[in-house]
């Protein structure tokens, strides 16, 4: 019995442990020097420290003294078929896995990340 909890327990902490994170450092302002801001470089924005945003890749940000930290808001596909390829809806942060030739077909796959 302890080894079905055990493994129970490991299965759900594996997709947190393939969450993509990153993180930058903090920018000085040098118009107003002591004022912090963060960039992010997927959109090449800058943001105010104590602010929170999702940018453009669906990942979700949050700006802190020490500087700026995203993670994804959504999966990656991975281990699909070479004949399919992966459609993203960038705007509501979801994808699709189809078949090239032929979108109306769902191809199997895993997921990481999220």
């Amino acid at each position: 019995m302890r080894s079905v909890a055990a493994l129970l327990i490991v299965c759900c902490l594996v997709p947190l442990a393939y969450t993509a994170c990153y993180r930058e450092m903090a920018k000085i302002d040098i118009e107003q020097p002591g004022l912090r801001f963060c960039e992010d470089s997927w959109d090449n924005t800058q943001h105010r420290v104590g602010t929170n945003w999702v940018n453009s890749g669906c990942q979700s940000c949050s700006c802190g003294a020490g500087g700026m930290e995203c993670c994804d808001r959504m999966a990656r596909p991975s281990g699909y078929p070479a004949d399919c390829e992966v459609l993203y809806d960038w705007k509501e942060c979801t994808y699709e896995v189809v078949k090239k030739n032929d979108p109306s077909i769902t191809c199997p796959h895993s997921a990481v990340g999220k």
